[in-house]
């Protein structure tokens, strides 16, 4: 990296365009990597380490670059076009490339493209489209792993990390699962984007780990129809 990208970089105290990971607001949806990206062209002093790092990620568009002094490092993350995001961190010291680690846009499996949205407003992507029968109905019982998390990636329950699958009536749970599982087929897997109007509401689960407002977001499993 040469000096005067160095000298350019060091210029900017801190440097935060845009982010992966959603704001404090519970229901919002991660964001969209074009606009994120369209937004960071506008920054002037990042570009050598923005262009270094979507060279080191293979490819796509930066959609975030922070300048830390402390570490005099440039962290930069890079949306690909298989979904993935390339986080990169690089020395200001030498210009290296100190790691790459991946994410997700949402947490679990990784999705592309666009998702389907119903008039619920649920949202999802079919990850594995299943070749056996649907339920039958709201009322059917269906034997399912999942994993679900808050916007912001944190884990709030899974079925997988216990080792064990539940079984339940679709309408004993939440509409989004209602809704999102009861169209699925056996052996499929489909993440879902549940706002709160089809999830836990205005109130979340108080004394519990789902805030107010929250969208939720689920990897589900349909394994039998018990």
């Amino acid at each position: 990296m040469s000096a005067r990208l160095r000298t350019s970089i060091l210029l900017v105290l801190v440097s935060i365009v845009a982010s992966v990971s959603v704001s404090a607001d519970p229901s919002a949806i991660p964001p969209d990597p074009s606009a994120m990206h369209a937004e960071l062209k506008e920054t002037e002093g990042l570009a050598g380490a923005i262009a270094a790092a979507e060279k080191a990620a293979g490819g796509g568009e930066a959609v975030q670059a922070q300048y830390y002094s402390a570490t005099n490092q440039v962290f930069v993350t890079v949306a690909r076009a298989d979904g993935m995001f390339s986080k990169v961190t690089i020395s200001m010291l030498d210009g290296d490339i100190v790691t790459i680690d991946e994410q997700g846009r949402f947490p679990g499996d990784p999705v592309s493209g666009d998702w389907t949205e119903t008039e619920s407003g649920l949202k999802y992507y079919d990850i594995t489209v299943g070749t056996g029968e649907s339920p039958a109905g709201p009322s059917a019982q269906v034997e399912v792993h999942y994993t679900g998390w808050l916007n912001d990636g944190t884990k709030f329950d899974s079925s997988v990390d216990r080792g064990e699958s539940i079984t339940f009536a679709l309408n004993r749970v939440i509409a989004g699962w209602t809704e999102g599982v009861g169209s699925m087929k056996v052996g499929g897997k489909r993440k879902l984007i549940i706002p709160a109007s089809i999830g836990y509401g205005e109130r979340g689960t108080p004394g519990g780990p789902i805030p107010p407002n929250a969208t939720l977001i689920f990897d589900v499993e349909l394994i039998s129809l018990p």
